[in-house]
């Protein structure tokens, strides 16, 4: 048999079901390969050199001990045959050598070193590396005490990266209702809307063109920032599972990027109300290029790496919430859709005690969902445990943020405050925190408010209300006045 770094581990567990054992040893990372599913469509299309990376091993070493296990348990005589495709500087770079010189990198950059000059030493050190390892390197930066606005400086040679030559990654088929399969079916039509955008400014000239265009260019800004909805869904249902397996780095850098398109729409929204061209034109074009380059980023980084990093009981629980953030432009229906468990509720009796009377669970759920306002409680210990599933949601929820740390649940930017109102309610100094936003037309009411019971802390509770029609009352309306 012949054996190289491109031979696929799926064939190879096809060929010798024992090497299943021996894989699970040499990285923990492997045992997902006991599921019969993911033998069938991962193992189908990682190649051992993909494997090795996956599990933080160097693949000629990879190479050989499935070589020698092969013949020592079967007595078939192996060829190991020279993949051509690696470079030698790579052989026996550890993956701390690795963390070390992509740290040193970074340290580069924020030196003041251009893109460009990095570029090439960029490439060398990870033209061999997965995305999830990629991914765990950015987690090791930050941990160390990187900034991830530093990293997001990267993530443009990320993109060339894992786009250049024609090693794409490449995912098994996928079922209709697959959250990947969404977002991918998303995407395809988010690169449609943004081409046709690009198009209709290419025809755009001058003042006069501008003038013809403009409707047809806010037109275009407005559909296409349906994709807004499929970032709110990454934000909700992807990236708290990716740090519940230890990838928190590559969500933070991701959201920070998120953060800066949407401040690209209100820009390019703004401009188009101007009967100014050149600000309209540098302002669409710079909008387009972010949404496809964030295309890029998840093809080619984002998917591969959660695809190899999730089980499936993670994809889930993230298709389960996904209605509840909502879709761009494609709605699975059904499709792919587990079906919801029904919670216990206690014994015959089955009242909750409150300060004043009883109440059954299903009806205390059912009075919280009526109530006028959006709500999120905080533990002590800094997690959601819980949100209020209202039709007056003002901020996309669901149910995959349950358990997650609330700093985690909010941009990067703004975490600091939210640590800094979260101390000052644990050490009794404040007991409220108020603030007031407009969006979209509407006037948003927030309110924090330090929970406690006989002094001692339960948590915070986040309330936020659309007080719009509030603030346009006049007069008064009495209860008599009601028909």
């Amino acid at each position: 048999m012949e054996l190289s770094v491109k031979t696929k581990i799926g064939d190879l567990l096809d060929a010798y079901p024992f090497l299943l054992e021996y894989l699970v040893k040499q990285s923990p990372k492997f045992s997902k390969l006991e599921n019969p599913f993911l033998r069938k469509t991962v193992a189908a299309v990682a190649s051992v050199s993909k494997a090795a990376a996956l599990g933080g091993l160097d693949p000629d070493d990879f190479l050989a001990g499935i070589a020698v296990e092969i013949f020592r348990k079967s007595n078939d005589s192996v060829t190991m045959v020279n993949s051509g495709g690696r470079a030698e500087h790579a052989r026996g770079v550890s993956r701390e050598e690795r963390i070390e010189a992509f740290k040193g990198i970074v340290m580069r950059l924020h030196g003041g070193e251009s893109l460009d000059s990095l570029r090439q030493d960029f490439h060398d050190l990870l033209k061999d590396v997965s995305p999830a390892e990629v991914g765990a390197m950015e987690q090791r930066l930050v941990a160390e005490g990187i900034p991830e606005s530093e990293i997001k400086k990267l993530c443009n040679l990320h993109v060339e990266l894992f786009t250049a030559g024609s090693d794409k990654p490449e995912l098994p088929p996928l079922p209709d209702g697959h959250p990947i399969r969404t977002f991918q079916a998303e995407n395809v039509l988010a690169e449609e809307k943004a081409a046709n955008l690009s198009t209709i400014l290419g025809g755009v000239r001058d003042e006069l063109g501008y003038s013809g265009a403009r409707n047809a260019l806010k037109n275009g800004v407005a559909d296409l920032a349906a994709i807004i909805r499929h970032y709110e869904r990454k934000e909700n249902q992807l990236f708290p599972i990716m740090e519940a397996h230890g990838l928190t780095a590559p969500p933070q850098v991701m959201w920070e990027i998120h953060d800066d398109i949407r401040a690209m729409f209100k820009k390019a929204q703004a401009c188009l109300e101007s009967a100014q061209h050149a600000p309209a034109a540098e302002a669409v074009s710079e909008l387009v290029l972010a949404v496809r380059d964030m295309v890029f980023k998840e093809e080619r980084i984002l998917f591969p790496m959660v695809f190899e990093a999730f089980t499936e009981g993670d994809w889930r629980k993230v298709r389960r919430g996904e209605a509840e953030i909502g879709f761009a432009w494609v709605d699975p229906g059904n499709a792919w859709l587990p079906a919801e468990g029904t919670a216990a509720v206690g014994g015959a009796a089955g009242l909750i005690p409150l300060d004043c009377g009883r109440m059954e669970p299903e009806v205390i759920n059912a009075l919280l969902k009526h109530l006028p306002v959006d709500m999120t409680f905080v533990g002590p210990d800094d997690r959601v445990q819980y949100f209020s599933q209202t039709d007056e949601r003002i901020f996309p929820r669901s149910e995959g943020i349950i358990g997650r740390e609330v700093s985690k649940c909010h941009p990067p930017k703004s975490v600091h405050v939210v640590e800094e109102i979260l101390a000052r309610f644990k050490s009794g100094e404040r007991d409220t925190a108020e603030f007031w936003i407009e969006l979209g037309g509407r006037f948003i009411h927030i309110r924090y408010f330090a929970v406690r019971r006989d002094g001692r802390y339960l948590g915070c509770l986040e309330v936020s209300q659309d007080v719009t029609a509030i603030r346009a009352l006049e007069g008064q309306r009495r209860l008599l006045d009601w028909t």
